[in-house]
């Protein structure tokens, strides 16, 4: 696994992963993002400072995508979306892995957290074994997960 940084060109992949059905189920904002909003969006991503966004690599192939945004204080939360492809070949631990080995060293990020939509088993596991553990009460149907990277 490597994590590269996504620029501009990475528009059509990111916005396909995003607009797939199960993504969009599990997302915050289910609606479909039309590619000029997308490309609105990851210009912003991209240029601020507070944010960080990587495309992860398995065998030279983007395999999925980790994002990092500065929340109160030093905690940083992520999001991870897999290429619809890539589902059920057992990648997604690798690349939150991945993902946090970046930010960590890209950014110094020390604590993590994350939202998981209540309904979503596969990724309420996936951080539960990453070893991120409930922080607070569930918010919007959202549960709060944290994790302090050593």
């Amino acid at each position: 696994m490597h994590a590269r940084e996504a620029t501009e060109t990475d528009a059509e992949l990111l916005l396909g992963w995003r607009n797939d059905p199960r993504t969009r189920q599990s997302s915050r904002s289910t609606a479909v993002v039309a590619l000029d909003e997308h490309l609105a969006w990851l210009r912003g991503v991209l240029a601020d400072p507070d944010r960080l966004l990587l495309v992860v690599e398995h065998e030279d192939a983007p395999v999925g995508t980790v994002r990092f945004d500065r929340r109160d204080g030093d905690g940083w939360e992520v999001s991870i979306t897999l290429a619809p492809e890539s589902r059920g070949r057992g990648l997604s631990g690798a690349v939150l892995a991945e993902g946090e080995r970046a930010a960590w060293e890209r950014l110094g990020v020390r604590v993590v957290l994350a939202a998981v939509h209540q309904d979503n088993t596969a990724s309420a596991k996936l951080f539960e074994h990453a070893g991120y553990a409930e922080a607070a009460p569930a918010v919007s149907g959202f549960r709060q997960l944290r994790k302090t990277l050593s």
